[in-house]
């Protein structure tokens, strides 16, 4: 079967919008009539906002759940400046999917090493919260890659899992802090090479700018975890793709 016979295109509502940060906003989706949208943690869809082009924006909510959840930063323009100023409860949003291949291997028992920047914790927080709903007797970590304090969020919820599974661990790692912290500073895949010797029997998921993503998986690599180990989507913005496309 082909990926396009196997996607499911459904019309949703905008169920609620919030600021998770000074750009990225939480978007929660109603899908019309309470059809399900079948998706594995990890996976993306496309999203239509009117007359837009269509965006792709990872689900960050878990399968099992009512409400699909998006996080989507405001890079200006397109479907981000939309939802970031215009976008209100109540509005029908096109969804195509789901995509990707990105996503948790349920079969896998062993530990998991979750690393994400920026928006790119969408996906990653799916896959964890999905992770953690089984029982474990393997460690869960996420790393969490942001510029500065005002671009960390979702912590008090992410903590609260901390507390609630001792085998889950949750690291924020500033990049560029504009004031004196006591978190962790640098680069996010530098925290995670500092902190294992050996990567053996893990799976590593990632998400996020390319740039981080892709200097993770060369660190992951050298370090002697399998690339068939190794599970991330390769995500653009929307001034990245115009690039890209020898647009901008």
């Amino acid at each position: 079967m082909s990926e396009a016979a196997s996607l499911t295109r459904l019309a949703t509502r905008v169920a609620a919008i919030e600021d998770a940060t000074h750009d990225v906003r939480i978007l929660r989706l109603a899908v019309a009539g309470g059809a399900p949208f079948p998706f594995k943690a990890g996976q993306y869809a496309r999203l239509v906002f009117g007359d837009l082009p269509p965006r792709d924006y990872s689900m960050a909510s878990r399968p099992d759940e009512k409400l699909l959840e998006f996080h989507i930063r405001n890079v200006g323009d397109g479907a981000s400046g939309y939802v970031a100023h215009r976008l209100m409860p109540g509005e029908t949003v096109g969804i195509e999917g789901p995509l990707g291949e990105a996503h948790l291997r349920a079969e896998h028992a062993g530990p998991i090493i979750a690393i994400a920047g920026g928006s790119g914790l969408a996906p990653i927080k799916s896959i964890v919260e999905t992770a953690l709903a089984k029982p474990r007797n393997h460690p869960v970590q996420l790393y969490f890659g942001a510029r500065d304090e005002r671009d960390i969020y979702l912590e008090r919820r992410l903590r609260g899992l901390e507390a609630a599974h001792a085998l889950f661990r949750f690291v924020p790692v500033l990049s560029e802090p504009s004031q004196p912290t006591a978190r962790r500073q640098g680069l996010v895949g530098d925290a995670v090479a500092a902190d294992f010797h050996s990567f053996a029997g893990t799976k590593a998921y990632l998400a996020g700018p390319p740039a981080m993503v892709e200097a993770a998986i060369e660190m992951l690599i050298a370090r002697g975890l399998s690339p068939s180990d190794i599970h991330a989507d390769p995500f653009y913005s929307e001034e990245e793709n115009r690039r890209r496309r020898g647009l901008g």
